[in-house]
């Protein structure tokens, strides 16, 4: 079984390597994005004061005293570093735009929990290297203010994620939750582990080794995700599809009083004429079987405004780009299944527009509820 000291040493370890590779191995065109450059400092910031409190547990030997002072130590430390962990993923999500009065109140949590800490260590009278009953009951209450920091954090984490997978998913033509689903993964393990922080920091031996085997697993899963969007072009596509969401609304808040007049609503009719129209033409030239869509090309296509597309889409019976363009390859690739069955799948799914064959296999199957390969054995026979 692993000691504590051999995991406070593992864990420093770790955090220090962590907090190099962000601040010392960002390529130069990273920088040019002001809120990944913020939030790399961040999260290098955040692994650091936990490497510093790896250090400072092994050097003093807190577990060794007891377990208020280990306690006291982790939650000095801890509480800051998953702010600046939690801000950094934020930062990412929004590109920045976090108000001063959110850090306001998450920077307050922590100076709260901090001087209740400090405040017991100095005024209870028992020394730090005792175990002290009015130190306990201060950390129990500072792992509740924890709680409550990283809570608030995870619902603006959680509302931003969202905000995003809409926009990606109205945007493409197929999901591309591959783009940004480590924010997911990270906020989830993140939550996990702040509800388990409380309870566990308390323990000793197996528990504690297993909840910081986790800990490291999860901080440095987000950290080198973190780092590996920020320098991608995933995140270039992320933030084009989110102005385009961002262009919609704005558009829509504008047009809702004339549309909502007779006028506005002749107009709509007529726009709404065209737009089916335009789209049969589209479909006639099969546009959609070309790779990687998104709606600014279709708009771009069909030669109307994007908002428009993206409005109809979301009233039409496909509710977005993806549900058009699937259901329309579907469609070609039984035909051609039928057809041409001296084609291959792989053949099948370019020629219909799919990037993959195992795309293709699913969305074929949760269409047709066979397999593209099964589906056209079963048309030889006919």
């Amino acid at each position: 079984m692993i000691t504590t000291g051999e995991m406070q040493i593992s864990g420093m370890l770790t955090m220090t390597v962590l907090s190099v590779m962000l601040v010392m191995s960002a390529p130069r065109r990273s920088t040019r994005r002001s809120s990944f450059a913020k939030a790399r400092w961040m999260m290098a910031g955040g692994t650091a004061l936990i490497a510093l409190q790896f250090l400072l547990q092994h050097a003093f030997g807190f577990r060794q005293m007891g377990v208020t002072q280990a306690v006291c130590c982790n939650l000095l430390f801890f509480t800051p570093a998953s702010l600046l962990c939690s801000m950094a993923i934020l930062y990412v999500q929004r590109q920045g735009k976090v108000s001063w009065k959110e850090w306001l109140i998450g920077s307050s949590i922590f100076a709260l929990s901090a001087m209740i800490l400090i405040g017991t260590v100095v005024l209870d009278g028992v020394p730090f290297r005792e175990e002290s009953d009015a130190l306990r009951i201060a950390e129990y209450v500072s792992s509740v203010l924890f709680v409550v920091m990283q809570t608030y954090i995870f619902t603006m984490q959680y509302k931003a994620y969202k905000r995003l997978e809409l926009a990606v998913d109205e945007y493409y033509d197929r999901s591309r939750r591959d783009l940004f689903g480590w924010m997911g993964l990270s906020m989830k393990a993140m939550a996990l582990l702040v509800f388990l922080v409380p309870l566990v920091i308390f323990m000793q031996g197996t528990p504690l080794v297993l909840f910081s085997i986790g800990f490291f697993f999860a901080i440095s899963y987000s950290t080198i995700s973190l780092y590996t969007y920020g320098v991608s072009k995933d995140v270039e596509k992320v933030e084009e599809a989110e102005m385009s969401g961002e262009c919609r609304t704005e558009s829509v808040k504008s047009a809702t009083a004339y549309e909502s007049s007779a006028d506005g609503t002749a107009e709509a009719n007529s726009t709404l004429y065209t737009l089916n129209s335009t789209l049969d033409r589209w479909i006639e030239g099969g546009h959609y079987r070309e790779h990687n869509l998104t709606l600014s090309i279709v708009a771009r296509q069909m030669g109307v405004p994007q908002k428009q597309l993206q409005e109809w889409l979301r009233q039409s019976e496909y509710k977005k780009l993806a549900g058009l363009v699937t259901t329309l390859r579907i469609k070609e690739a039984q035909r051609v299944l039928t057809e041409h069955p001296e084609w291959s799948v792989e053949s099948v799914a370019d020629y219909c527009g799919f990037n993959d064959r195992k795309y293709f296999h699913q969305v074929f199957q949760q269409y047709t509820g066979t397999t593209p390969a099964k589906y056209q054995a079963k048309e030889k026979k006919h």
